[in-house]
């Protein structure tokens, strides 16, 4: 590894939240528009289960000091993203990876880089009435480096919203409604 990727990988790695090392370690990949409520899951995911997240926004925003780059260092922060998820999972943590991952392409990348075999899509799913609503009452808050909060303004969630690519028949995925059922839901799911 280059002196660069190791100053990336250190700074990035302020930003996980590590969760508890086990026998069968998964994989699971968030997807959503924001204020689907992905943050929201992966916490649960992290509390309850003891999975590790990694937070796009938060690697992007602990390499970079900001959330909003440019596409070369967007491109920069995910590749980070998922060497770290790599990583983690060799070392026996399950993993979620907490963004939007609205193009196949990018989802593509996490599947064949990270090569995990107990790999799962979930793609969450609300109305745009619902998210709207969320994303009026979002606050704002950089101080917690593993939990940054920013804004989203209407324009670049209906940005967001032309960018998504439904996830693919080849996909191994499930949908979760963005409502009060999120964690029943994903309890069942887990099987737990």
């Amino acid at each position: 590894m280059t002196d660069s990727n190791n100053i990336l990988f250190s700074k990035a790695e302020k930003s996980i939240k590590k969760g508890k090392i086990t026998d069968s370690a998964r994989l699971l990949v968030l997807m959503g528009l924001p204020s689907s409520g992905k943050s929201y899951l992966s916490s649960y995911l992290h509390k309850k289960y003891g999975f590790t997240i990694l937070s796009g926004e938060n690697i992007t925003f602990a390499i970079f000091g900001t959330e909003k780059c440019s596409r070369s260092e967007y491109v920069l922060a995910y590749k980070t993203l998922r060497q770290l998820a790599k990583k983690l999972l060799s070392k026996g943590y399950s993993v979620v990876i907490d963004g939007t991952n609205l193009k196949y392409i990018f989802r593509k990348q996490i599947y064949d880089e990270v090569g995990c075999n107990s790999t799962t899509l979930i793609y969450l799913k609300t109305d745009d009435k619902t998210v709207l609503s969320r994303i009026s009452k979002r606050g704002v808050d950089y101080q917690n480096k593993k939990d940054i909060k920013s804004n989203c303004s209407k324009e670049t969630f209906n940005s967001f919203k032309n960018q998504l690519e439904e996830p693919l028949a080849s996909e191994n995925y499930i949908v979760l409604a963005s409502d009060n059922n999120i964690f029943a839901n994903i309890d069942l799911f887990l099987g737990k």
